[in-house]
């Protein structure tokens, strides 16, 4: 059988690979006449202020400049196998992007702004809303996401044997993307999660981040017990647990809006999501987008914190399923050219972790 290899450029940082990843993995799971290889390359500049002559150099027809993007970057070692395609999100990475597709021959995909790489050097150009780009514009109208729906029920499966009530996941986030979270909200979101525990009688699996804060995290804290919290990662330093256990095991899922990688991978597993927001909430328009295209179709239910302890469970059927808006961006990527259709059959079929390498 056919081998298919994509290449994952990023710079490292977990919202650009998470895209990237989530790109190459969707692609690798409705490859179903080849198998998929995925690999993943850190890539950073020795130099930011370069990134602009960089990308002069990777769309130049002399082959020798192209050659010379590769030594402005500190790489993880690159695949000596051929690739089919490379993909990459992050103006960091799109010189690098580019050069590698230019100098061999094969189609890329780059995720976001191009930073005035031309069109023709790109194959297939994602963005939300598809106005990035010209001929080779895909609008996702989601944000993508490496969440593998599988692999988290498989892992959320031993926190749901150990439980005899029905458990919720709340992914808290914090200041950023134009929301600012203030002692009162944090106390008002404690109160209102203990307040729909007691009320629905289920317990929650808690998930707090970098940008909560020491006292946010403190705040929480004191609303919770182990009556209330059937788990939590409380996030300290720079250590971050997988969530996948949490997203696979809860029945309904709760997130703050300022993260929309946190919001896609909750909306990637076909469940309830609903969406917070505290009182300082002035998101970038492209956010504000986002959120409001996926409460139109219902992927997500979106509520302030001063709402939600008059929360009712009440899920409606999306109009469209995650999954279906990633069949229709495969399709568009299919019709570009970035992707041979050959390699995929009408049946759909989704890859587990045998056949994608993990990052």
């Amino acid at each position: 059988m056919k081998q298919f290899r994509i290449l994952v450029l990023h710079d490292g940082k977990p919202g650009h690979l998470s895209q990237s990843y989530g790109l190459a993995r969707m692609i690798a799971s409705r490859c179903t006449r080849c198998d998929c290889e995925i690999v993943s390359v850190r890539a950073v500049p020795r130099l930011k202020l370069l990134n602009r002559l960089l990308r002069r150099m990777a769309v130049n027809v002399n082959p020798l400049l192209r050659r010379m993007v590769f030594v402005f970057y500190r790489l993880e070692k690159m695949p000596i196998v051929p690739v089919d395609l490379v993909v990459s999100f992050g103006g960091n990475v799109v010189a690098l992007n580019v050069a590698y597709s230019q100098l061999h021959g094969i189609p890329n995909a780059l995720i976001g702004s191009a930073y005035t790489i031309p069109s023709r050097a790109i194959r297939a150009h994602l963005s939300l809303s598809g106005d990035l780009g010209d001929k080779n514009a895909v609008a996702t109208t989601v944000v993508l996401c490496r969440v593998d729906q599988e692999r988290c029920r498989q892992a959320g499966l031993a926190l749901l044997q150990n439980s005899d009530r029905p458990l919720w996941t709340l992914l808290v986030g914090g200041n950023g993307s134009g929301y600012g979270y203030h002692d009162s909200d944090w106390h008002r979101l404690g109160a209102a999660v203990r307040a729909l525990s007691e009320q629905y009688d289920i317990q929650w699996l808690i998930s707090t981040s970098r940008r909560t804060g020491a006292a946010g995290v403190n705040i929480l804290r004191r609303y919770m017990d182990d009556d209330i919290c059937r788990a939590a990662i409380w996030y300290e330093g720079d250590v971050s647990e997988p969530l996948d256990a949490y997203l696979g095991a809860a029945s309904q899922i709760f997130c703050t809006e300022d993260s929309l990688s946190m919001v896609s991978e909750a909306v990637a597993m076909d469940k309830p999501v609903i969406t917070l927001r505290p009182t300082e909430s002035l998101p970038t328009r492209a956010h504000s987008k986002a959120l409001n295209y996926m409460a139109e179709v219902r992927l997500i239910e979106r509520l302030d914190f001063s709402a939600l302890p008059y929360y009712r469970p009440n899920y409606c059927l999306p109009e469209k399923s995650y999954s279906a808006h990633l069949d229709e961006i495969f399709t568009r990527i299919i019709a570009l050219g970035a992707v041979n259709e050959l390699v995929r059959s009408p049946a759909a079929k989704y890859v587990g972790s045998h056949s994608v390498q993990p990052v």
